[in-house]
């Protein structure tokens, strides 16, 4: 695929620019914007979003994030967590089922998952997120320091 001179071919996206659910709660996020990063410190309903708008039709890109986990987190263990991703406000969404390894180090997250643009894409506003709202378990310690798209 060709790449178009003056387009990026990775973006970063940081935590402030995150859609985080209960991100203003100082009870369950710390958001440190000074070092970069959004911490889950005691979250029952984890939903993270990321919105990009700069992809292009006709082209695909790798998405996701940038997290690690700190050495007392819990609830993580054994619990799916939902990768999930769209073009433009359709309802027509892809997911995949991931699970965190306990002692996860800064790695991005997924590490393949990819999306393509239609070329008859109007809208084509990057939507995507990770999810676990389901098992009613409380977690901590997920820290998540970007987003990311790279055009592939």
């Amino acid at each position: 695929m060709n790449r178009v001179k003056g387009e990026p071919n990775e973006v970063k996206i940081s935590p402030r620019d995150l859609n985080i659910v209960w991100g203003s709660d100082e009870n369950q996020w710390e958001i440190n914007h000074g070092e970069g990063y959004a911490l889950a410190k005691e979250v029952m309903w984890f939903e993270v979003k990321a919105t990009y708008r700069g992809a292009k039709a006709g082209r695909k890109y790798k998405v996701g994030f940038n997290i690690s986990l700190d050495h007392d987190a819990h609830g993580w263990e054994g619990s799916p967590v939902f990768m999930m991703a769209t073009v433009g406000f359709s309802s027509d969404y892809n997911w995949k089922k991931l699970y965190i390894k306990k002692d996860l180090q800064k790695t991005d997250f997924p590490n393949d998952y990819e999306i393509e643009i239609p070329v008859s894409a109007r809208d084509t506003t990057l939507q995507f997120g990770l999810y676990e709202i389901w098992n009613g378990k409380w977690k901590k310690g997920l820290r998540i320091h970007h987003a990311f798209v790279n055009q592939l």
